[in-house]
């Protein structure tokens, strides 16, 4: 009986020290004078997607259920997976796969890297990728034939699955850039969740 209550300890301070981590890389001066090398720092926080496989109820289906349960999508699923790549003149550094965080993976994804680079002009690529994808499956159903109230739950269905694609981070994610890094420079590379971009910034040369 005291397991789920452990469990959601753990994950709150599992997250609560990420959170933490992540913050005080992004407060992090970007640039480490006490390297030769130069560092590619990949450092964000963002919600993963929920990837769902949906069905769409025929009308008949939908009266058969009780009113507050008629929703014309039927739909399980889980939460998207990504593909973390950061590549330097056209060679791969690293290759991850991410995932939210908590038990149900519904949590956001801490991403928390550091890479070795020669000091330099580089181009540096980092891409994020759903490795996940959606499926809605069409009913034999007419919509011609849904009543109005139907109809307008359907709207909703849609609104509300948007709202929550809005939130979260987007299926691919690509931050392509030329830099100049000098000895000890940090590239800093995090996620703008205003914009839904990857930025990346530098030290002074």
């Amino acid at each position: 009986m005291k397991l789920p209550g452990m469990r959601t300890v753990a994950g709150v301070a599992t997250t609560v020290a990420a959170l933490l981590l992540l913050r005080a890389a992004s407060l992090a001066p970007v640039r480490d004078m006490d390297g030769d090398d130069a560092w590619l720092r990949l450092s964000w926080s963002a919600r993963p997607e929920r990837v769902e496989q949906c069905r769409r109820r025929t009308d008949a289906e939908l009266a058969a259920l009780p009113e507050h349960m008629r929703l014309r999508l039927e739909c399980t699923g889980t939460f998207a997976r990504y593909l973390l790549q950061l590549s330097v003149d056209g060679s791969v550094v690293r290759s991850d796969t991410v995932r939210g965080g908590g038990f149900r993976h519904d949590r956001p994804m801490h991403v928390l890297t550091e890479s070795r680079v020669l000091p330099g002009r580089r181009r540096v690529i980092a891409t994020l990728g759903r490795l996940d994808s959606a499926v809605v499956t069409p009913s034999a159903g007419s919509d011609a034939t849904s009543p109005p109230a139907a109809n307008d739950r359907e709207a909703r269905e849609h609104d509300e699955q948007l709202r929550r694609t809005e939130e979260s981070i987007p299926p691919r994610l690509t931050l392509d850039t030329i830099v100049t890094l000098g000895r000890g420079d940090v590239l800093l590379i995090t996620y703008n969740g205003v914009r839904r971009a990857l930025e990346g910034r530098t030290g002074s040369p």
